[in-house]
């Protein structure tokens, strides 16, 4: 859960990342041309809707061929239709088949096309009435745009999330495992976040599902096109569901009770439910420690431990949760001393 610290000054815990800057500028450069795509895809969708209204003049295909280009990683392969039409009385070219401009690309589908529009085949061009340039041979909706959607589902992914991130940053929020009961903040085991699972799960099953469609030639089909949206959309909305209901159903390890100020540690199997008011906390800390057994382990635990004056007067500590994050264990530690008002870390 994203949540705002309230303090003006930031916490020395969060120091600025090394190369940073550097990151951020690549970040908008590729969030730039990630957009600029999408730009031109939607654009793609909205020639093509408004083609289903555009008349059209006799023509004929002039010149269809299957065209290697480039080489090495710059290597293409493409139809080349070029064809000519008559409006108005004045003869025109064009060479575009969908008004769309995606190619499914590869050989076998830049032969089907140059075998459905051979040269010296008689043809009907559809053109816009208010631009007699902006021609087509085809104005079917077909699964082209939603394959070339799908192609830039990972993109969009790395884009919505370094802006995400960039937003959190610039805004002071932080995610921290947190769940809100009515007055009471509950502090979680674990930070489940169901926008960000839904996202991995979506591009996790895209990437395979675009090589496997580039493989067998399927981006063509709207019907399979639709499916395969509908699948991906749908299990990643599962993912949001499940993971939702875990966090909604995940047991506290520490209630913040805004109304009466107080924390609690719920009961656990070894000891009873404990509460203290939130005046009598006097720090808290991150224990990075390993233990012996665990000296030599790479995965150091982080332990929350909340300080405060015990019934006998006496500072006390109590454990609050461990994490192996130390991006999440500051986050919390820094959340706690928000929330009770603590001197900055």
């Amino acid at each position: 859960m994203l949540v705002k610290s309230p303090r003006e000054h930031g916490s020395t815990r969060h120091p600025q990342l090394p190369g940073s800057g550097f990151a951020g500028v690549c970040l908008l450069l590729f969030s730039v041309a990630t957009i600029v795509a999408d730009v031109a895809v939607f654009i793609g969708f909205v020639k093509t809707g408004l083609a289903q209204w555009y008349p059209s003049a006799p023509g004929e295909i002039t010149q269809s061929e299957v065209r290697e280009r480039g080489g090495g990683k710059n290597h293409s392969i493409r139809e080349e239709v070029r064809y000519r039409y008559t409006v108005d009385g004045k003869e025109r070219t064009g060479d575009r088949v969908h008004f769309h401009g995606v190619s499914a690309g590869g050989r076998s589908a830049a032969q089907k096309i140059v075998e459905a529009y051979p040269a010296g085949r008689k043809v009907q061009v559809i053109y816009n009435s208010t631009d007699p340039g902006d021609v087509a041979l085809d104005r079917s909706i077909d699964g082209l745009l939603l394959f070339a959607a799908l192609c830039l589902t990972p993109f969009n992914l790395v884009t919505i999330g370094g802006m995400w991130w960039v937003w959190a940053r610039m805004s002071g929020r932080r995610s921290v495992p947190l769940r809100r009961d009515g007055a009471r903040w509950c502090v979680l085991p674990t930070n489940g976040q169901p926008f960000v699972v839904a996202l991995m799960v979506l591009g996790v099953l895209s990437i395979p599902t675009i090589f496997a469609f580039l493989i067998v030639g399927w981006g063509e089909s709207l019907i399979t096109m639709l499916v395969t949206w509908a699948v991906l959309l749908g299990l990643s909305g599962l993912a949001f569901w499940h993971t939702r209901s875990l966090v909604r159903r995940e047991p506290a390890v520490l209630i913040l009770d805004d109304d009466s100020a107080t924390v609690t540690w719920p009961p656990t199997s070894d000891a009873p439910e404990f509460s203290i008011a939130r005046s009598r906390l006097l720090s808290v800390e991150i224990d990075d420690a390993p233990s012996a057994e665990h000296a030599v382990d790479s995965n150091i635990d982080f332990s929350i431990l909340l300080q405060f004056i015990g019934d006998d007067g006496q500072p006390a500590r109590r454990f609050v949760l461990k994490t192996h994050s130390g991006n999440e264990a500051a986050s919390v530690a820094d959340w706690l001393e928000d929330w009770a008002e603590l001197p900055t870390s």
